[in-house]
């Protein structure tokens, strides 16, 4: 909803009156991986549609207790909100009351997604051009990052003066594949 308060443009989230309240989306299987999902998501929505922090905090509350109402526990509440304010490493955001604090939070989030978009362009300008390479590994534990990170200084090291091979000249994607067990897949 969008207002004007006192010649100030205020935003915040609005509800249907007919809609019920403290309710979860409904899905089938993973239920706790699409609702983690979707706290993320809705946490990302009230950063972007709130413009005061009381605005925000209100909406944070509404969101954890939606998740309690709903039989999820205390600790994955917090595990997940906290999780949501440590990616920009504002901590102290969660329980701020900090009007400037909150639009640096929305600056730094706003700024997050124009990031997104550009890199977005530019492997979208790599593929065009037939230079984007794309490997799937298998991943089962450990340090993935390590691994990405072991494996473009192996790529650099060895295709470094290559003509069509060299970090300079391509792009490298590396993502990851699951070998889940076939207990758990009998049980999807």
């Amino acid at each position: 909803m969008v207002e004007n308060l006192n010649g100030d443009l205020s935003s915040r989230i609005y509800r249907h009156p007919l809609i019920k309240r403290y309710t979860l989306p409904y899905v089938v299987g993973h239920s706790k991986l699409v609702h983690s999902d979707w706290l993320r998501s809705a946490l990302i929505r009230a950063v972007c549609y709130c413009s005061s922090v009381e605005d925000f905090n209100l909406e944070r509350i509404y969101l954890e207790l939606t998740y309690l109402t709903n039989g999820y526990s205390l600790r994955f509440v917090e595990t997940h909100v906290q999780h949501f304010f440590n990616f920009f490493h504002l901590h102290p955001m969660r329980y701020s009351r900090d009007q400037t604090m909150h639009d640096r939070f929305r600056h730094n989030w706003f700024n997050y997604i124009k990031m997104q978009h550009e890199l977005c362009d530019q492997l979208q300008h790599f593929d065009d051009n037939g230079q984007l390479i794309h490997f799937n590994y298998v991943y089962e534990y450990g340090a993935r990052c390590q691994f990405n990170q072991q494996f473009d200084r192996l790529w650099s090291e060895y295709f470094n003066q290559h003509p069509n091979l060299s970090i300079q000249k391509c792009k490298i994607l590396l993502t990851t594949i699951n070998l889940h067990s076939l207990s758990v897949l009998l049980s999807n």
